[in-house]
């Protein structure tokens, strides 16, 4: 307690009078509370990943969208597919693990309590409870080990209720997304308006901003030529005006087109230097990690440019992207 313990107590087997004892002898030590720092941080239980000027990379490989092997591996609940798309994204840079197993077909709430239950076996790497039932949301928070990343919640007044309750109970840092009862706004400053009201949502139930990462939604722009500008926008005013965190599903913005790789890959820089805060990302692409890589060294964020270069070394700048086989087999499996 001198030395700045803040909690001291018993365990299995302890006795009534050891309590009675311990609480005699530290009652005159005066204890000091710890100070609230207001970081933007996940962990998992040994490694911690904190929000800022350094951009976070989430891997997103682990969602059934588009993915006939993964949702074929959800129906058989062959988590060994599963934990080793797991592991290969964390071998390819990512340092965060988006996790959503929904499909109609199966029980989701199961599905994500095992296979969250699983990766925490096999990889240290934080994890994205990603699902929009409550229910599973609440059955994968009580087994994790660590500070998860929530996804999510958005302006909807039953959406909030709903989850904020959960991330007040359990902890986490919960994605907000910018959309509410009437959808997703054209504009960037009504994404803004309603990341507002959700901050304002929060607080009432004891939520700091530091708690908090927004996502304006990246639309495709082959269906909206303004699409990405908007986001963009967005983004920067969420960033600049109200100092909080941002995170994107950068793969978004590009459906329909040919080459999404390219296109993925300018789109995230451009985000990066508006302020992104995060991405849920391919990892395989070495396009996105070669935008990431030098956004870092540029930026002053790579000490020595170290990371940079390993990265080069290992990955020309000309190789395709390809996400590397979970398994084996014939399946091609589309970026």
């Amino acid at each position: 307690m001198e030395k700045g313990v803040q909690i001291v107590g018993g365990c299995c087997g302890t006795t009534p009078e050891y309590i009675r004892r311990l609480t005699e002898t530290i009652d005159p030590i005066r204890s000091f509370a710890p100070r609230a720092e207001k970081r933007s941080v996940i962990s998992s239980y040994t490694k911690a990943v904190r929000f800022g000027k350094d951009p976070v990379l989430i891997g997103e490989r682990i969602n059934p969208t588009g993915k006939k092997r993964f949702r074929q591996a959800l129906i058989e609940k062959d988590l060994d597919y599963i934990l080793r798309e797991g592991l290969l994204q964390q071998e390819h840079g990512a340092q965060a693990l988006d996790v959503n197993v929904g499909l109609p077909e199966i029980d989701e709430t199961e599905m994500l309590k095992r296979t969250v239950f699983e990766l925490q076996a096999v990889c240290d790497l934080p994890l994205q409870i990603d699902t929009s039932d409550p229910e599973a949301m609440e059955a994968a928070l009580r087994i994790y080990n660590g500070k998860a990343m929530i996804n999510s919640v958005n302006g909807k007044i039953e959406s909030m209720d709903a989850v904020f309750p959960l991330v007040k109970k359990y902890g986490g840092l919960v994605v907000a997304l910018t959309l509410d009862e009437n959808g997703i706004p054209d504009s960037a400053e009504g994404r803004y308006e309603i990341a507002c009201r959700i901050l304002e949502r929060a607080a009432e139930y004891g939520i700091d901003k530091s708690d908090l990462i927004f996502d304006p939604l990246a639309m495709t722009v082959s269906a909206d030529k303004n699409a990405a500008l908007v986001t963009l926008d967005a983004v920067r005013m969420i960033r600049e005006r109200l100092g909080a965190n941002t995170s994107l599903g950068v793969s978004n913005v590009s459906f329909g087109l040919p080459c999404r790789d390219a296109v993925n890959s300018t789109f995230f820089a451009l985000a990066l230097e508006n302020g992104l805060s995060a991405a849920i990302m391919n990892p395989y692409s070495s396009g996105m990690m070669y935008v990431w890589h030098t956004f870092r060294v540029l930026h002053g964020l790579d000490e020595n440019c170290a990371d940079y270069i390993a990265f080069a070394e290992s990955t020309p700048p000309a190789e395709a992207s390809a996400a590397p086989r979970a398994s084996s087999g014939t399946e091609t499996v589309s970026v």
